[in-house]
């Protein structure tokens, strides 16, 4: 059970494709990968079908997939602002690989995915790149969660493009300019999800007493600026500044647990406040009952966030490898320093081959259900799984 990474920074990478074919299957001792991920620049749009053939004909994955990003991760680098490539590969005999294609039909007058497998055995897993202009979210995250319950899905939506048509996905049967490619994983690789969404809560739980649609009106029986400003006076002068420029709101999704950690909480941005109905509006549906905490994001919270994650993983036992799916609003603009999250993974879990990309929009489960996340580190570690 093997995986291996290699990036390349070079302009040309047709002329580099071989050199870098060789280095993966040395690393794979030589074997055909089972799985075989690319992510791709821009700069290398009008080469991708090139790509895609060499690809094919040199390693001959049995799983072969792939998208473009603004940036590249792989290795030990996160490329960004310049000409990129990653490839990931993985030889895992015994593993059951199942690749599908998801499109957008509409079907009486609302939109619908097509293309699910009927049937999947119990503890399979999901990777899933996907174009943010033809993919609804809800209704890809939905599919998920109504046909495999409980089933971790990973993924990010492909970067880089600007408009429907232009994203070029790769499969071993063609290159695609709309949907979502996936690939179930199961048999002898399970797939371990984290999702670090970057905050960190401040105050305490409180549930919700009142709420219109997306507005949160009422919690704990007051109104909620009065709850609000009841913990901006409780907390650190340091949160109180946060609260001021980074404030955020993590929902409960799992409301059967008697207890809750950051694991359980779905964060989403708070979108204003309405002084004369004391309420605050969020960008998520809410309805009296649930549980909230207020958070905060900054550089900071989000190195610790992605530190205690890691840590708890690291417990779980050893990693085969990793796939990073990283905001585009992260990166070296908003760490102020280079190759933060793909460090963070390897001090977290050790040094095991991870590859990924920055994302328009991060997938990754949150209290066992597909979310879709903004500002997320979402990382899917592959293990082995004994039989």
């Amino acid at each position: 059970m093997k995986c291996a990474v290699v990036t390349s920074t070079a302009p040309d990478v047709v002329a580099a494709l071989d050199g870098l074919c060789d280095q993966l299957s040395q690393a794979l001792d030589n074997r055909r990968p089972d799985l075989l991920v690319a992510y791709f620049t821009p700069h290398h749009a009008g080469e991708v079908g090139v790509l895609r053939k060499k690809l094919l004909e040199r390693l001959k994955p049995r799983v072969l997939m792939g998208c473009p990003a603004a940036g590249v991760i792989g290795g030990e680098v996160e490329v960004e602002e310049q000409a990129g490539l990653a490839l990931w590969g993985a030889s895992w005999p015994g593993s059951r690989l199942s690749a599908f294609r998801l499109e957008l039909e509409e079907k009486d007058g609302e939109p619908v995915l097509s293309g699910w497998p009927e049937e999947l055995p119990a503890g399979t897993g999901f990777m899933v790149l996907a174009d943010p202009y033809t993919t609804p979210g809800d209704t890809l995250l939905e599919g998920f969660a109504q046909r495999f319950p409980g089933a971790p899905v990973v993924g990010g939506m492909a970067s880089g493009t600007h408009g429907a048509g232009q994203a070029q996905f790769i499969t071993n049967d063609g290159v695609h300019d709309d949907g979502c490619c996936c690939v179930a994983v199961g048999g002898t690789v399970r797939i371990d999800p984290v999702v670090s969404q970057g905050c960190r809560p401040v105050g305490r739980h409180l549930v919700i007493t009142k709420a219109r649609q997306n507005v949160i009106l009422g919690l704990g029986g007051k109104p909620a600026l009065t709850q609000l400003r009841a913990i901006f006076n409780e907390v650190e002068p340091r949160d109180r500044e946060l609260m001021q420029t980074a404030l955020q709101v993590g929902r409960v999704v799992d409301e059967r647990k008697s207890a809750f950690g950051r694991r359980d909480l779905l964060v989403r941005n708070v979108l204003g406040f309405d002084a004369q109905n004391e309420a605050l509006a969020i960008n998520d549906f809410v309805r009296p009952g649930q549980t909230i905490q207020f958070m905060v994001r900054d550089s900071a919270a989000a190195t610790e966030d992605l530190a205690a994650l890691l840590g708890e993983e690291s417990r779980r036992g050893p990693t085969l490898g990793a796939m990073i799916f990283s905001c585009n609003g992260r990166g070296q603009s908003f760490f102020g320093e280079p190759n933060h999250d793909i460090g963070g993974l390897h001090r977290g879990i050790g040094d095991v081959p991870a590859a990924g990309f920055f994302a328009n929009g991060e997938i990754g489960p949150v209290g066992g259900q597909p979310f879709l996340h903004g500002f997320t580190a979402s990382i899917a570690l592959f293990r082995e799984q004994k039989s």
